[in-house]
């Protein structure tokens, strides 16, 4: 018999033993269920409910954990409680408490109450370099004192006007330096000005590139209303505009509300006299606004009291922002300092010991009081046996790299000529210099990565930070070795 039709009746035979098995257990499952329910019945009416009462209790039970063993619910960062005053606030003195700057922020909540004091609908214009953004201005508010200008990027700082609508609205058209300034420092500005605003308009002079698709979408993000004007329109038929506006509507998931304007101006034109002579004169450009005008005040009359609240949030959101990247910012530099204070210290008492074993930065009082400041700092609450576990994987990382840290640690004092013979204690000094900083940063980097000191990950990061820079980090404890030296 071939080893194949063995195989197979092998098979089968688990097949037929399987199915045996199967029909025995359901014969006496259901036996004993048929007697379980007979001998519940004689009981007392109390016992027999109560008895039914477990047993669904714990089948109910059983589906509920099965169902979230196989539905869990996604965790989102976006789940946290709700962002307003109040816990911006809250967030602010927290921040104070540990010493950051957040005067900023806090004149961020005072703009946002001296306009709302002020009552009026502020309406941002948003756009790239030279789509007209300040001649739709001048044409809205003649009177107001705009610079308009040829050339890209006459705009180089915000400036608001006010304007009164036909309606009798107070508005203010904030005017915005053209995104994508040559200038580069820009950016950042324009977008939290068009957050603080009720009202966005993105001005383009034609169909959108990959960028400006990006900055609508941006924008839209932010859930407030957003009108697209696409100026310079003379240029432009009514077969062409169709086909823009429908180009546009296709790109974006939800319908854009979409405006074309003259926004009048100068524009250059080369004027040919008979002769054949060519000259290139200014003349102005007709304007027309009259419909990006109609859609704002369309706006107003169906949003005015939503205005306001998505105004609100969005500032919120964007002083909440502003806030984390601070604080991370504070705690990394903090961390840093809290590195370099305990290096100097690991350095110092490599230098007062005579021969300082090579287990000092690991089991260190130094090396563990280190670590618990930076966790603090980040409002970790590691386990003791985390820290341990860490500085027990990077201790065996430290032990296979000492030869080399010896060595560069004494190449480093060649950088300092006319020293003399360099002891054994200050070139491991150096080296526990450089052991220290390594192992301070790894820390910083594994809690700003990973929000949690997790030990083999921050033990494989140490092993990275240890070999760089490795020439100019021991030159620089080193210089630190001589200095306190000579103290």
């Amino acid at each position: 018999m071939k080893t194949g039709s063995k195989i197979r009746g092998l098979l089968a035979l688990g097949v037929v033993l399987g199915t045996l098995s199967l029909l025995l257990f359901i014969f006496f499952a259901t036996r004993s269920a048929f007697d379980v329910w007979e001998r519940i019945q004689e009981l007392p009416p109390v016992f027999f409910y109560a008895y039914l009462v477990v047993l669904w209790s714990i089948i109910g039970f059983a589906i509920f954990v099965i169902y979230k063993l196989l539905f869990p619910k996604e965790s989102s960062s976006f789940e946290s409680k709700a962002v307003d005053r109040e816990s911006i606030v809250e967030e602010l003195e927290t921040a104070e408490e540990f010493g950051m700057d957040t005067q900023e922020l806090r004149d961020e909540l005072v703009e946002l109450e001296a306009r709302k004091e002020a009552g009026a609908v502020y309406i941002a214009l948003f756009g790239d370099v030279s789509t007209g953004k300040s001649s739709i201005i001048k044409t809205i508010v003649p009177d107001a004192n705009v610079k308009t200008h040829i050339r890209g990027g006459s705009t180089q700082e915000i400036a608001e006007y006010e304007w009164k609508s036909s309606s009798g609205d107070k508005l203010v058209l904030t005017d915005l330096p053209g995104r994508n300034e040559a200038l580069g420092t820009l950016d950042d500005l324009v977008r939290d000005e068009a957050i603080r605003a009720h009202v966005v308009v993105y001005v383009t002079d034609s169909d959108i590139t990959r960028t400006q698709f990006d900055d609508v979408q941006l924008l839209q993000s932010f859930g407030k209303p957003l009108l697209l004007a696409v100026n310079k329109s003379d240029r432009l038929d009514d077969q062409e505009q169709l086909q823009i506006t429908q180009r546009l509507q296709e790109r974006f998931d939800s319908e854009l509300k979409i405006a074309f304007t003259q926004s009048g101006g100068m524009e250059e034109i080369v004027r040919i006299y008979p002769d054949g002579k060519e000259e290139t004169v200014l003349r102005p450009r007709k304007a027309d606004v009259t419909e990006l005008a109609q859609m704002l005040q369309d706006e107003i009359d169906d949003q005015i009291d939503l205005l306001g609240s998505l105004r609100d949030a969005s500032v919120f959101v964007l002083v909440k922002n502003k806030l984390d990247h601070a604080k991370s910012d504070f705690q990394h530099e903090k961390a840093l300092r809290i590195v370099k204070s305990s290096t100097r210290k690991a350095v110092l008492g490599a230098m007062a010991s005579v021969s300082p074993g090579a287990d000092l930065v690991v089991q260190g009082v130094l090396g563990t009081l280190m670590v618990k400041d930076i966790c603090k700092l980040y409002d970790v609450s590691p386990r003791q046996l985390d820290i341990d576990n860490f500085l027990n994987f990077s201790q065996g990382h430290m032990k296979k790299s000492i030869p080399l840290l010896m060595a560069v640690a004494g190449n480093g004092f060649k950088a300092f000529p006319g020293i003399g013979t360099v002891a054994g204690g200050l070139i491991h000094a150096v080296a526990y210099g450089i052991i220290f900083d390594a192992l301070g940063r790894a820390v910083v980097k594994t809690l700003e990565e990973r929000g949690k000191l997790k030990a083999a990950p921050a033990s494989l990061t140490f092993k990275e930070m240890l070999g760089e820079n490795l020439e100019s980090r021991a030159k620089l404890f080193a210089k630190l070795v001589l200095d306190n030296q000579k103290k």
